[in-house]
């Protein structure tokens, strides 16, 4: 399956804050035939640092499909025989130094000055990345939304979409999702991952030199996520234990490492060249600031919360409490839970599991 990239303008976009934005562009994908009735369109909201790209190879020789090729395509949960499925970039897209991917953000350069925004860009909400998501499949001529869809953080925009636009959507599926609202434990766990960023000398309070990155800080700060992501039985098998440098004892000294702590910085390092330290801090932040809780009573939708029983980032129980929430408010939720070992990561690597749920879920009203 081959994605078809594109790229979306606004002229302008006024931030739920009050703050204005000129120029708005974002990238995104597509995914199977838009029907005679405009009426199989599934918009698919990507994970914290995640892109467009979602499904299918845009040549054979590329080493890697798109982050949910496991759910999207041919006969797959999300079957793009029947369905349009439409993926964008986010406002503050961590990865925007990615060849692919077009985001507006704090690393875009600021149409009145010429310079990139940096902390001078607006501090973005969930319900701002929606919109702008709402504006493009608008310029696409649909009205209503068969579901809207994604895994952590694009679930939250997913439930986002459901009490922004309530008339549109008529079906929400959230994996390993945190909930309707952060609570304070996973705010800080949000801010904690900041921490590392804003304590590097190189990032400047924010001005930095955008080829000069806080490198140091965002390593760390991913290696933090990537730990909360991933679960001790898959640590012990892609890693395994023991000193990372057979020569070096961690007992002789303090600069000696295990080789589980060097394993996870070296695949923390791995995504670093292509992301933006600003981008980290907006895009933990809209986490942060995000409450769906508090307007669920406004949705129309049915929904599907998909957690994985091994998660430690998103615990399975948040999706339980939303369901319960939702179900309060009037609303139909139902749960089904991923089996697997693999902690957070099981809600793109495992959903294959959820297959026939999901295309149940999608056929029924």
């Amino acid at each position: 399956m081959t994605p078809q990239r594109q790229v979306f303008t606004l002229p302008s976009y006024t931030m739920t804050n009050g703050r204005t934005i000129k120029e708005v562009r974002v990238g995104f994908e597509t995914y199977g035939t838009l029907n005679a009735a405009r009426d199989n369109a599934i918009m698919i909201c990507h994970y914290f640092s995640g892109t467009a790209h979602a499904a299918g190879r845009y040549q054979e020789s590329d080493p890697l499909p798109g982050w949910w090729d496991a759910a999207i395509g041919p006969g797959k949960a999300i079957d793009t025989d029947r369905y349009f499925v439409i993926c964008s970039d986010s406002l503050c897209c961590v990865r925007a130094f990615d060849g692919q991917v077009v985001t507006t953000g704090p690393a875009s350069i600021n149409p009145d000055t010429g310079k990139p925004y940096g902390l001078d860009f607006p501090v973005t909400s969930v319900a701002d990345m929606v919109h702008v998501q709402k504006a493009l499949v608008d310029h696409l001529g649909i009205t209503q939304l068969a579901a809207v869809a994604g895994p952590s953080a694009g679930s939250v925009m997913a439930v986002q979409w459901a009490v922004e636009y309530p008339e549109m959507v008529r079906r929400v599926i959230a994996v390993i999702c945190p909930g309707l609202v952060f609570t304070a434990y996973q705010r800080s766990v949000m801010e904690s991952w900041c921490a590392p960023i804003l304590l590097d000398p190189a990032w400047k309070e924010g001005a930095y030199d955008l080829k000069q990155q806080p490198a140091a800080g965002m390593t760390e700060s991913f290696r933090q996520v990537f730990l909360w992501a991933i679960s001790p039985p898959w640590l012990e098998r892609a890693i395994g234990d023991g000193w990372a440098d057979p020569e070096r004892d961690p007992a002789v000294s303090i600069r000696h490492q295990f080789k589980s702590y060097a394993g996870v910085g070296a695949l923390a390092a791995m995504g670093t060249p292509f992301c933006d330290a600003n981008h980290i801090l907006y895009m933990a932040r809209a986490a942060g600031i995000y409450d769906a809780k508090s307007k669920i009573a406004q949705a129309k939708a049915k929904f599907l919360f998909i957690p994985a029983e091994s998660d430690l980032l998103s615990l399975p129980s948040r999706s339980q409490e939303a369901v319960e929430d939702i179900r309060a408010a009037g609303g139909r939720a139902e749960l089904f839970m991923l089996k697997g070992n693999g902690g957070h990561f099981d809600g793109l690597n495992l959903i294959g599991q959820a297959r026939d749920v999901i295309q149940d879920f999608l056929a029924k009203d």
